[in-house]
């Protein structure tokens, strides 16, 4: 009975020995990997996913590294559900950081997403068209499970960004030859269905008057008449959008935003899947 009591005695301390190890662990994942001794803003790796080694870690915060001259810096791992990644991403931006200028790029493994949001100075650069092409740059290196790779590669673009540089941006050139398609074809049906270029349309009723005199007499339509007061009906004017973009200014959900990039508190963000 007592080498029972005994067992039983070690198996709790055990599981409590783990339960805080556990805590300790978890809140030390978000303590700075380095702070910028001119600007003091941070570098924080939060990989709980565990999709790097500790090598790989300790190299991308010297990957890291020359963002804090614009704000601080965050990479986070995780599986947690969500249903708006760019706002996950915000959240947990806005959770470490607060108010500062911020950027974090998130690798979600559970929605198979990438996102990076940003805020403030970085913000000023990394707007939401760069946050997509970014994520989309580098989406096959998460495909081929190369998650070093693909973290080091979005901070590097991110810093290219940062420093006005060129970045490789496919789906925006995409996009203007859609556009440049588009146009070309509204402008091809408009000079085919002209009057200049199509014999079909260059007859009007002038040319026919002769046959109508001789088939008989032509009374023209006699002009409409209207009688009483004439009311003009005035649409009603536009509501204002001041609306959302108070709730938005609020920021307690920038998902509520129609485009998240015209709200100063929220940030900008983008993604792609992997």
């Amino acid at each position: 009975m007592k080498n029972k009591a005994i067992k039983a005695a070690f198996c709790l301390a055990l599981a409590l020995i783990l339960a805080l190890s556990s805590v300790v662990i978890a809140g030390a994942s978000d303590e700075p990997k380095y702070v910028d001794p001119d600007t003091d803003y941070k570098v924080i790796i939060m990989d709980d996913d565990d999709l790097l080694t500790s090598s790989e870690e300790a190299k991308l915060v010297e990957d890291m590294m020359p963002l804090t001259k614009f704000g601080n810096i965050a990479f986070w791992t995780t599986s947690e559900d969500a249903s708006n990644e760019i706002e996950q991403a915000r959240l947990k931006r806005k959770e470490l950081f607060g108010a500062d200028s911020a950027g974090i790029f998130v690798i979600n493994m559970n929605i198979r997403k990438l996102t990076i949001q940003s805020y403030g100075a970085i913000n000023d650069f990394v707007n939401d068209s760069y946050a997509r092409s970014i994520t989309n740059n580098v989406s096959h290196y998460a495909t081929s499970k190369d998650y070093y790779r693909c973290a080091q590669e979005a901070f590097s673009q991110m810093l290219d960004v940062c420093n006005q540089k060129h970045i490789s941006e496919p789906l925006k050139v995409s996009g203007y030859i859609v556009i440049s398609i588009m146009l070309g074809l509204i402008i091809a049906l408009g000079v085919a269905f002209s009057k200049r270029n199509n014999p079909l349309l260059q007859y009007d009723v002038g040319e026919y008057g002769n046959d109508f005199k001789a088939s008989g007499s032509f009374t023209a339509p006699v002009a409409a008449r209207c009688t009483g007061k004439n009311t003009a009906h005035r649409p009603p004017a536009p509501k204002s959008s001041g609306s959302s973009g108070s709730s938005c200014s609020s920021c307690s959900s920038c998902s509520s935003c129609s485009s998240c990039s015209s709200c100063s508190s929220c940030g900008s963000g983008g993604s792609s899947s992997f």
